[in-house]
């Protein structure tokens, strides 16, 4: 008869635990949108990985399977790139909304090089471990230690754009602070899990087959549940939820444009658009922040709803468009 045993534990709990959590995820994208710069889409994808990776594990009890065992180190050692983006594009999210209330927000390049920094290393992880047939081995490469580093790395770049984007702290729109905040109170823990996993690749162990546990203390395989349960699940259940249930918290927004503005245009100086005006809530309303936004135009439809609807009101919107042109 199988037995379940302490990581089959682990596995159960996080099953438990993720599989809420890519519901509410789901429910916060539709609310907010799918769009990748709300970061909510990465957080789908992390609960998806963790539960497909461990009901793949839980599989393994009754039959061993190498097929199943890949599949859940696969969806085990790429997970800290979901995470990383998620909380990188959830400062982007910040930086939007200091886009929209003053009009000098970072450029949303920078945000995106450092979304490349651990989408490669999520690509790399996977050649490492999909390049030699010992699940061991692939998994302390060359190639899955530079997915690694790279994890690292964007941490880094993650660190910095927090710093960024608390430089302009009072610019942040009113309700948009907390986002920040959620992101400062995760990076420390999403440090904690990739360090666990830097040691668990880059350490030099001992494997004792009589004494597992103990002579691979920082092995997936191998290594001592407990600590892989306080340095790599605990921290990534927290992660998810603190950045979920903050997100149920804000209010939703239009999606700011970075476009130049010149004082030429608009005959004034300063922010352009995004003055505090009188024509500001007619602009802001219409979604439509132009350098030119200063006549009233008809407001845009909003664009919003199932993909039909969300089709129509974009089709509507390029009409009146092209007729203000010509009239």
């Amino acid at each position: 008869m199988p037995t379940i045993d302490y990581r089959h534990g682990i596995a159960i709990l996080e099953v438990i635990a993720f599989f809420p959590s890519l519901f509410l995820a789901l429910l916060l994208a539709w609310r907010h949108g799918f769009g990748r710069s709300s970061g909510w889409y990465f957080f789908i994808l992390f609960s998806i990985l963790r539960v497909v990776g461990n009901c793949c594990y839980l599989a393994t009890i009754n039959k061993s399977s190498d097929g199943l065992t890949t599949a859940w180190a696969i969806c085990s050692s790429i997970g800290i790139s979901p995470l990383t983006l998620g909380l990188i594009y959830n400062v982007s999210r910040v930086n939007d909304s200091i886009q929209r209330n003053t009009g000098k927000g970072f450029s949303p390049q920078l945000f995106r090089l450092c979304g490349f920094i651990a989408i490669l290393g999520i690509i790399l992880s996977i050649v490492g471990i999909e390049s030699t047939s010992n699940l061991t081995e692939g998994m302390t490469n060359s190639k899955f230690k530079a997915g690694l580093i790279l994890y690292l790395l964007a941490w880094v770049a993650l660190v910095v754009l927090i710093l960024m984007a608390w430089s302009r702290y009072s610019k942040i729109e009113a309700g948009e602070h907390r986002i920040l905040g959620a992101v400062a109170i995760c990076t420390p823990l999403l440090l904690v899990r990739i360090i666990y996993s830097i040691v668990s690749t880059f350490g030099h162990w001992t494997y004792n087959p009589e004494d597992p546990e103990h002579s691979i203390p920082f092995s997936m395989f191998f290594g001592n549940v407990t600590i892989q349960l306080v340095m790599a699940v605990v921290e990534e259940i927290l992660i998810v939820y603190i950045m979920l249930l903050t997100g149920f918290t804000l209010s939703t927004r239009l999606k700011a444009v970075y476009e130049p503005t010149e004082p030429e245009e608009t005959g004034e100086t300063g922010h352009g658009p995004y003055d505090r005006n009188d024509n500001y809530d007619m602009i802001y309303a219409a979604g439509n922040y132009s350098s030119q936004s200063r006549v009233a135009r008809k407001p845009k439809r909003p664009i919003r709803g199932g993909p039909i609807h969300m089709l129509v009101a974009y089709t509507a919107n390029k009409i009146d468009e092209r007729r203000e042109r010509e009239g």
